[in-house]
């Protein structure tokens, strides 16, 4: 029987575990169980915030702490209680409003551990928001201008994403980390958040020193996990800058079983006995 009890696979869910539909395919979950099943540690690392990333978590059943909002939370869903968090700085309502001006355009959502609230709406914004079919209020800034905020997403066509990191690396921001997450989607992250960094404080919180630790993923907010784990595996559909960080690029995309190819990989090549 395989032992993959030295080792730790988490993987990031759009583009990478989930294809187009949101329906984790039976290959990869079949797959995933038997990792877990032969000692494996499974999880997730995802930009969605918790009310997001909830639906998956019975469906899955990692059997670790999962890492939300692009590493701004690690969260032990089997105590149901946040191992870490952290919150944009205030300063990131200037940033905001900043952006809104500068581009009337965009889509804008505000997230908090508890809410989700839209103070722009826009068709971009409208289209993430049927993809999480999630409960949101319309609100202004100022309504919400005191709470925590764990992120703030942008939303705009995806041919103009660049005019986004343009204008942000032009204001030279240095109190928040900005990062595209999603063809249209663009968001502003506490500094120096990461799901590499949030990877590295999950590896030190379980004690996985001695553990061989692989991670997928698809896109830019996935670059730093990949950067951190020992193997690095990204899905066909990946972004460039990806597939190039990547240890191994999966023949699968994330439409027909990337995540059961990455455990295929880990089971043969990495010789698990």
């Amino acid at each position: 029987m395989t032992d993959f009890s030295n080792y730790v696979l988490i993987t990031d869910l759009d583009g990478t575990l989930l294809p187009h539909s949101k329906i984790v395919s039976i290959k990869d979950l079949v797959a995933i169980e038997r990792f877990k099943n032969c000692g494996g540690i499974f999880t997730i690392a995802t930009g969605r915030i918790y009310q997001a990333a909830e639906q998956f978590f019975d469906i899955l059943k990692p059997n670790a702490p999962v890492l939300l909002n692009n590493g701004g939370l690690i969260y032990d869903i089997q105590q149901k209680k946040a191992l870490y968090s952290c919150y944009l700085d205030p300063v990131s309502i200037d940033y905001t409003i900043a952006l809104m001006e500068q581009f009337p355009e965009i889509g804008v959502e505000i997230n908090t551990m508890d809410n989700i609230y839209v103070v722009r709406m826009t068709e971009w914004e409208k289209r993430h928001l049927e993809m999480t079919h999630l409960p949101y209020a319309e609100t202004t800034i100022d309504a919400v201008k005191n709470e925590k905020w764990c992120k703030v997403l942008y939303s705009i066509e995806g041919g103009r994403m660049y005019l986004l990191e343009e204008y942000v690396k032009q204001m030279g921001w240095n109190k928040a980390s900005f990062t595209a997450s999603g063809e249209f989607l663009f968001e502003c992250l506490p500094l120096n958040c990461s799901k590499g960094r949030a990877l590295e404080k999950l590896a030190e919180i379980c004690n996985w020193q001695d553990y061989t630790i692989s991670a997928a993923g698809d896109y830019d907010n996935d670059l730093a996990m990949l950067e951190y784990a020992n193997i690095g595996f990204a899905p066909e559909n990946a972004q460039d800058i990806v597939k190039k960080s990547a240890s191994y690029v999966t023949k699968a995309t994330c439409e027909d079983g990337a995540i059961a190819e990455a455990i295929e990989y880990i089971e043969k090549v990495c010789k698990v006995k």
